[in-house]
């Protein structure tokens, strides 16, 4: 407990404790990188990412894009508040992330045939299902559209019907927006700027939570509290994250701490895991042990009460406490960061 309280940052009401490596940390900060960071500066992974980095840094302000969105989302959610069984095609990290947190009910679906029977085999159910179908969603996505838009179909419903229990996020003349189109689905945009685990403040993981019941504009909040910060050589607890996630060589254990959220674990082990770093989302803090053998265990949480007790029983190396979405914002600059030190090119397969 001592090493976590030894180094603590925060800011907007998101803190890490026991993150700040002194050497690397002052390097970051002699290179100006935080600044350059939150400037979106895309030569920071060197030239051979460069390319890439220049299309891929919108998540840094990608808040402010969906705040906009947040009239058209709302006009959504009132249309189809009859429809109180959402689902969204495999895999939405994120949107479940969201939706397990917060407490709302959310089916993330992947075009297994025994589950997508069952998933509109119920009359009742399937009248109440909304389907949101987003770029990135995996393959067979669909085929998932199509099982659901045959069971509307056969229950009567006509195509205007069918349509109006399917939502589309798509990129502009992605082959998701012709279809969805085709069929007279509404689509929402997609961030052009941002993709994969990036994309968990955007409209790809919003609307299906927003459908869901959550209220995403405070997620927004959340984030655009925090970014002020990021550009920060103090008081920046996601540098502090991101200094912490180069000190591992080998494994990086992901450990919800039990103090309110659920699903963050899984989404942060694939942005990790797409910037070429080794993790694992470990649900259970009961089952998380101290880091041995080059692991680094990393705990994760809602924010904490007087007296509560950073990484709760499970003893990490590292815990990080704070809203949701300023969780994202954080852990996605954090992993940037990772990846200007260990020279790689962390949008590589996003």
């Amino acid at each position: 407990m001592d090493d976590l309280l030894a180094g603590v940052e925060a800011a907007a009401g998101l803190a890490v404790f026991g993150g700040s490596r002194a050497s690397a940390r002052r390097e970051l900060v002699a290179d100006g990188t935080p600044g350059r960071l939150a400037g979106k500066d895309p030569t920071l992974w060197g030239t051979a990412a460069e390319a890439t980095a220049r299309h891929r840094l919108g998540w840094i302000d990608g808040y402010r894009r969906s705040r906009e969105l947040l009239p058209q989302i709302a006009e959504l959610c009132e249309e189809l508040a009859d429809l109180d069984e959402v689902v969204v095609a495999h895999p939405a990290t994120a949107a479940s992330a969201i939706a397990r947190s917060l407490g709302v009910p959310l089916t993330v679906l992947d075009f297994d045939p025994p589950r997508v029977r069952d998933a509109v085999a119920d009359p009742d159910r399937l009248r109440r299902t909304v389907l949101v179908l987003a770029d990135g969603a995996a393959d067979g996505a669909a085929d998932l559209r199509d099982e659901f838009w045959r069971a509307h179909r056969a229950a009567g419903r006509t195509e205007a019907e069918t349509s109006r229990h399917f939502v589309a996020v798509a990129a502009s003349g992605s082959a998701l927006e012709k279809s969805a189109r085709d069929l007279g689905v509404l689509v929402l945009p997609a961030d052009p700027e941002v993709s994969g685990g990036y994309a968990a403040l955007t409209a790809s993981a919003l609307v299906p939570a927003a459908l869901a019941g959550v209220d995403v504009a405070e997620l927004l909040d959340q984030a655009e509290l925090l970014a002020p910060s990021l550009a920060g050589d103090t008081d920046n607890p996601a540098l502090a994250l991101g200094v912490a996630l180069t000190t591992s060589s080998g494994l990086i254990a992901v450990v919800n701490d039990g103090s309110g959220f659920e699903g963050l674990g899984d989404w942060a082990a694939e942005l990790l895991a797409a910037a070429g770093l080794r993790a694992v989302a470990v649900d259970d803090p009961g089952t998380a042990e101290r880091s041995t053998s080059g692991v680094l265990t990393i705990a994760y949480g809602g924010s904490l009460g007087t007296g509560g007790i950073p990484g709760g029983g499970v003893r990490p190396d590292v815990a990080i406490n704070g809203p949701l979405g300023a969780q994202f914002l954080a852990w996605q600059y954090a992993v940037a960061v990772a990846a200007v030190v260990g020279g790689s090119n962390p949008f590589t397969d996003n």
